[in-house]
């Protein structure tokens, strides 16, 4: 399948699934999925079509919240562009968000997202340069993901959407961790994963599915 096809196959697969959707609150997941997705994948007509059905359901600082945050993921050309979208529709953006606090706030929000494997994950990033420890505690952690207008739990769902959008299949194996022991069920988690798995490469969708199961009947 081209990526042409590829592209028309997981609009239409959304699509329906937004269609099945009868509760508030996997309503809101899947548009904070969606809206990471969409920006991670750079995916101009998605990201413009979903900002339009977001109307009456999310918040203005939760549409960009989920998108801002995605430049841990994605990166700033990404994230850039998918804001000059989101302003086509929205002109005024909410205002901003600071956090005073970065590595207090930031080592408390890993300690919940990462629990036991905390202090291990430290300890690696140390390993391959103790910058990087600095920049997830203070930049990742702190400064973007402890910042207000989404709930840590609608924030570990977002990042789901854009990590399964890059293929990312170790950062996502931590985060579906991560999500849990933010408090999302596992119901609600495979759920998730299951709707989203149609903007995977082929290739990729059974290694993501075996992980999701793993995680999820371990935890």
């Amino acid at each position: 399948m081209d990526s042409t096809a590829l592209e028309t196959s997981y609009r239409l697969e959304l699509n329906e699934s937004w269609q099945g959707i009868e509760s508030d609150g996997q309503q809101r997941m899947f548009l904070l999925g969606v809206l990471a997705a969409a920006t991670t994948l750079n995916d101009e007509n998605m990201l413009s079509r979903w900002i339009q059905t977001c109307k009456g359901v999310l918040k203005l600082e939760a549409i960009e919240e989920s998108i801002l945050q995605t430049l841990l993921f994605a990166g700033f050309p990404k994230t850039i562009e998918a804001l000059k979208i989101l302003r086509q529709i929205y002109p005024e953006s909410s205002g901003s968000r600071q956090i005073e606090s970065r590595t207090q706030s930031g080592e408390d929000t890993s300690k919940i997202v990462y629990g036991e494997y905390h202090d291990r994950l430290k300890q690696v990033m140390d390993e391959l340069h103790p910058d990087l420890t600095r920049w997830m505690i203070e930049d990742g952690y702190g400064r973007i993901l402890s910042r207000p207008g989404l709930s840590l739990q609608e924030r570990e769902i977002a990042v789901l959407g854009s990590l399964m959008a890059s293929g990312m299949i170790h950062q996502f194996r931590a985060h579906i961790r991560g999500a849990l022991n933010a408090g999302i069920k596992p119901v609600d988690i495979i759920w998730f994963t299951n709707t989203f798995k149609c903007i995977l490469a082929a290739d990729l969708r059974r290694s993501f599915e075996v992980i999701t199961k793993q995680v999820v009947e371990g935890y």
